[in-house]
């Protein structure tokens, strides 16, 4: 099964991604030359296609802006640009020393 690409705007703080490409499509009201401007202005950021990203904070009550960390960066991306951004969701990942842990504890209970 093959993951569908999402907005980088509907991820969760804390919640880390691939980025997967660009679309200025879901911008809305923009005009064409500042859905290139947002395009290229991403892609400095460090937003292409391979790269991680992740979810610092989203502020206020609607989430806006949000806080994203990608590469050794952090940014503050309106909600309207990081609908830009398409991402594909990293499951989370139990570390091995984690799952020793639980094991040890639940050894030393029994």
């Amino acid at each position: 099964m093959h993951a569908v690409p999402i907005p980088l705007a509907e991820l969760r703080r804390g919640e880390t991604a691939v980025v997967s490409g660009l679309d200025a499509a879901r911008m809305f009201g923009d005009s064409p030359a500042e859905s290139v401007a947002l395009l290229a202005r991403l892609r400095d950021l460090g937003f292409v296609a391979g790269t991680r990203c992740q979810i610092v904070a989203r502020m206020w009550l609607g989430g806006d802006p949000l806080v994203v960390r990608i590469g050794g960066s952090t940014f503050a991306l309106r909600r309207a640009e990081a609908a830009a951004v398409h991402v594909l969701r990293q499951q989370a990942r139990t570390s091995p020393s984690a799952v020793l842990v639980a094991e040890d504890a639940s050894a030393a209970t029994a």
